[in-house]
């Protein structure tokens, strides 16, 4: 699992290879929902390559945090072009969210990768910020009757793969409301397998429903 975390972490096997096994990636949708505008500023969790910034256009700044050296040095390349953004490779600390402040927090791709102490860590932290507006997470889940969707998450670079209620629970655990949640496919038309998103804010859970507010999107 070591060498295949490896491979699987790899720019190009991340950014050509894994869509293929899935039928294509397409996140625009958890971006969208951090709704941002002109005076946002986005602190981006485990930013990856930094395909956050194909669909995030309007912000005052924005700061993508990851601990993959790799990913974080074609990131830079990729969006050296780009004003009032910048990639550092290291973990995201309680001192960020107060020092930046960030009005919109990403966390995509994130959680399956940390235990539920880590996680829930994480998560509580975001409230660390005082101008804290929405956050979002997207991460592989576990569905009953998926056996494809399910093998896929098994041979993920993540562990620690959940169900969908275990999600909610980390969030709720950590002070945040859930505004919303639902599972969307990988790609809208052609993907073939399921992430699990939530939309988080400041405050506890507001108690929405038992199940995601959508079967696909």
């Amino acid at each position: 699992m070591g060498l295949l975390a490896r491979f699987l972490g790899h720019p190009f096997v991340y950014e050509h290879v894994r869509p293929l096994a899935v039928g294509g990636v397409d996140m625009s949708h958890a971006y969208h929902r951090l709704d941002t505008g002109p005076d946002s500023v986005i602190i981006d969790i485990g930013c990856g390559t930094g395909d956050a910034l194909k669909h995030l256009d309007h912000f005052e700044s924005y700061l993508g945090i990851d601990t993959d050296e790799r990913a974080i040095a074609f990131a830079s390349e990729r969006w050296k072009s780009r004003p009032n953004v910048r990639f550092e490779c290291r973990l995201c600390t309680p001192d960020d969210l107060r020092t930046v402040a960030p009005t919109h927090v990403a966390l995509i791709g994130l959680l399956h990768h940390l235990t539920d102490a880590e996680a829930t860590d994480v998560l509580g932290m975001l409230l660390e910020s005082p101008r804290l507006v929405r956050a979002v997470t997207l991460d592989i889940v576990y569905l009953a009757g998926r056996p494809y969707n399910n093998l896929m998450a098994r041979l993920d670079r993540g562990r620690y793969c959940r169900k969908p209620d275990a999600y909610a629970d980390l969030a709720a655990s950590a002070g945040l409301r859930i505004v919303d949640r639902y599972i969307a496919r990988s790609h809208p038309t052609r993907g073939l397998v399921q992430y699990y998103v939530l939309e988080l804010t400041p405050g506890r859970d507001s108690g929405i429903g038992e199940h995601p507010s959508s079967a696909s999107r």
